[in-house]
């Protein structure tokens, strides 16, 4: 792919994608380097074979013995690229292994093992292998190592203590927001309870009207019978009204002990 026209912008986004071992001056080398290896004439017996073809290691290693007109190497930093992505697993076998040891440390008896707590096994498993080949008793034990075991209790109580803060503080946070949540539901209710009222008021106030103004008409005509109805309209409203503004009071009340105690 090395003459296909999207090799270059390939290359150049390979190469950023190493940030811990390709630095920037490693960046603008392989984007001159590469344009040079774009127009290198390369032999075919380099990556072609009588049946079939040679590994990508062999073309590579023939590649980086190009040297320029004074000696030096053509392809430095390119070389540093190739071998840090040939150097890329192309399996999960180190992921299994992982999953395989938790499942060794995670028996019925430590299924409840925390976080912290396999990952303090899974180091000392690694501890154990790196500095005693796998064997314990091979383990260098060194000053460090003994006041690391002398102050483990405490940084446990320590790490015990500051869990336990976390979770007040969460607890305490999570209590507030339900008070919250709450405190918005009640004002809510209470706002369209309110409308409600209001609503019912105007109503109210209609149908008094109405009874007023039949009441003035059956005066007028001398209609006892409708002067009668008119009076039940008016009563009934009056007694309605008086009903519905204790409960707007009570309603107020209500908001504005809630709003004092938002405010606290």
């Amino acid at each position: 792919m090395r003459l296909a026209e999207t090799s270059h912008m390939s290359i150049m986004n390979i190469a950023r994608r190493f940030p811990q071992m390709i630095v920037p001056d490693d960046i603008d080398r392989i984007n001159a380097e590469w344009l040079v290896y774009q127009t290198e004439r390369i032999p075919n017996e380099w990556y072609e074979k009588f049946d079939g073809y040679h590994s990508i290691d062999y073309y590579w290693k023939n590649v980086f013995t190009l040297k320029t007109s004074s000696g030096t190497d053509k392809f430095i930093s390119l070389a540093k690229l190739v071998k840090c992505a040939l150097a890329l697993s192309h399996g999960n076998a180190d992921v299994e292994r992982g999953f395989s040891e938790n499942a060794f440390l995670l028996t019925d008896d430590r299924s409840l093992l925390s976080d912290a707590s396999i990952n303090g096994l899974r180091a000392t498993r690694d501890g154990v292998a790196f500095f005693g080949n796998g064997k314990p008793h091979e383990v260098p034990i060194t000053k460090c190592l003994l006041d690391s075991v002398r102050d483990a209790h405490s940084r446990y109580c320590i790490d015990l203590e500051k869990r336990r803060e976390e979770l007040s503080v969460k607890k305490k946070f999570e209590e507030e927001q339900t008070t919250e949540k709450l405190f918005i539901e009640k004002e809510n209710g209470l706002y369209d309870e309110q409308q409600c009222l209001h609503a019912n008021l105007t109503n109210i106030q209609k149908l008094i009207d109405e009874g007023t103004e039949r009441l003035a008409k059956a005066i007028s005509s001398k209609d006892f019978k409708e002067i009668e109805t008119a009076q039940l309209l008016i009563e009934g409203g009056s007694k309605k009204l008086a009903v519905t503004n204790t409960q707007i009071g009570h309603n107020n009340n209500q908001l504005n002990h809630l709003r004092k105690k938002q405010k606290k």
